[in-house]
């Protein structure tokens, strides 16, 4: 029933502009967590809620790639691919807007970039109970500040929202980032006056996942101007609940008639078939009281909930540093699943490590909480600790690796140490190199730094 009742969308087209180290132009959604690509954590999470259909936007000349990713991790959905053209300015709402004719009904809005334990059964049955317009799932931030970030030192400003909300009702009634704002954050006096329980938070987490009406689609079709879901579409639907409402004329119930882009309102008006599907809904168990056309609403995770978005090189080593914790919770699997049956291994000193296909790890290793991915070689006499390796990396005998990102198809070669180090794609490092908090890549417009 669930997925009748919701349709679920996968956001997967972003460029990974925060994270050029590591990708150089590879897909962001491919990039390793554990043993599985990120953009399989959020297409695992709606398998398991008994979804079977997700609609997955992609940037149009990664499509291949990733789809050739996902058809090997043999997931039991079906993928709906909707691509968006690289080289275009596409934002997330734009995506939106760009496959709202494939949107139906209500929907599930997730981006492959967050990591996340939630069940999605309450926040789904809440939506329906409050009949809201927008439910956002929010969890503690800073889950990543114990990590060293690897590369050259330099001072770390984490990113943080700041999200307003009633105590009493968990109304959702601001959203910003705290980099709008200089020093002060203004707000309006109706806001405060009219909500007198509200709380401005800047220690959650918006998990980028959004539980919203179809009508929010149907808007955001027609409304050219707004960009980004996150940072333009949820600020102004919030908004528009502390206005009044604009009547539709009496005998109009097609809010399709007459419509001026700016008029949210006859969007969010509700029909009389809207009512019916409404009432036959298995969700219901409440009578709603709210007669506002929108309604938007937070929902908090458990306080002991983990939960990260990868948008920087600290949440990616984060994400992977916390996997084996983490891994059961986060996909229904067990710890057996860290480690593919592909994979050669022949040390017997190797803890808390993902390890992927097709990958050799030599006798005489010594290797704990890292994450190695598929095609890599390990040679021996090497000790790796809290490292990422990506695919196809090779690491010769007598190496030292502690805390460091290598990206895909890289060498190290034979008696390197390398600590709180970024190394790129293809990068060789030569042979007894001593590097610590250096970035090393072969990318045009990034200079290696000793």
């Amino acid at each position: 029933m669930v997925q009748q009742e919701f349709q679920a969308v996968v956001l997967a087209a972003g460029k990974g502009t925060r994270l050029p180290e590591i990708l150089e132009g590879r897909p962001k959604c491919l990039l390793p967590v554990g043993p599985y690509p990120m953009i399989w954590y959020p297409l695992n999470l709606l398998q398991r809620h008994g979804f079977t259909e997700v609609l997955v936007v992609v940037q149009e000349t990664e499509k291949s790639e990733i789809q050739q990713r996902l058809d090997r991790l043999q997931l039991k959905l079906k993928l709906d691919y909707h691509t968006v053209r690289a080289d275009s300015e596409c934002g997330t709402a734009d995506s939106l807007r760009q496959a709202s004719d494939k949107i139906k009904t209500d929907l599930v809005v997730l981006s492959c970039d967050s990591l996340i334990e939630v069940k999605l059964y309450p926040l789904l049955s809440k939506f329906r109970e409050l009949d809201a317009s927008l439910h956002m799932f929010v969890l503690e931030a800073g889950k990543d500040q114990d990590v060293v970030i690897p590369g050259p030192k330099s001072k770390y400003k984490a990113e943080k929202d700041l999200i307003g909300y009633d105590r009493t009702t968990s109304k959702l009634l601001f959203m910003a980032s705290a980099s709008d704002f200089e020093e002060t954050v203004k707000l309006s006096g109706h806001l405060l006056r009219t909500n007198p329980e509200l709380t401005i938070s800047s220690s959650l987490l918006d998990a980028h996942v959004y539980v919203m009406k179809k009508w929010i689609v149907d808007y955001l079709a027609v409304s050219d101007t707004i960009s980004a879901v996150k940072g333009e579409l949820l600020p102004h639907i919030i908004k528009k609940q502390m206005l009044q409402p604009q009547s539709i004329p009496e005998g109009d119930q097609d809010v399709n008639v007459n419509l001026k882009v700016d008029n949210v309102f006859q969007f969010a008006y509700t029909t009389e078939m809207d009512e019916k599907i409404d009432r036959a809904s298995i969700f219901n168990k409440e009578k709603k009281s709210i007669t506002h056309p929108i309604r938007c609403y937070v929902h908090f995770a458990d306080s002991s909930a983990f939960g990260l978005r990868i948008n920087n090189v600290r949440s990616f080593l984060a994400c992977n540093l916390k996997i084996f914790e983490h891994f059961p919770a986060l996909t229904g699997l067990t710890d057996r699943e860290l480690v593919s049956p592909t994979a050669t291994i022949k040390s017997t000193q190797i803890t808390k490590c993902a390890v992927g296909d097709l990958t050799t790890i030599s006798e005489k290793t010594s290797l704990s909480a890292n994450v190695i991915a598929n095609g890599c070689k390990v040679q021996s006499k090497t000790r790796i600790n809290g490292s990422v390796l990506m695919d196809g990396v090779t690491v010769e005998e007598n190496v030292v690796i502690d805390n460091c990102i290598v990206g895909e198809k890289a060498t190290i070669k034979s008696g390197s140490v390398l600590k709180n180090c970024l190394i790129g794609p293809q990068f060789v490092v030569a042979a007894n190199s001593k590097k610590e908090n250096v970035y090393l890549s072969n990318a045009d417009g990034f200079m290696t730094i000793d």
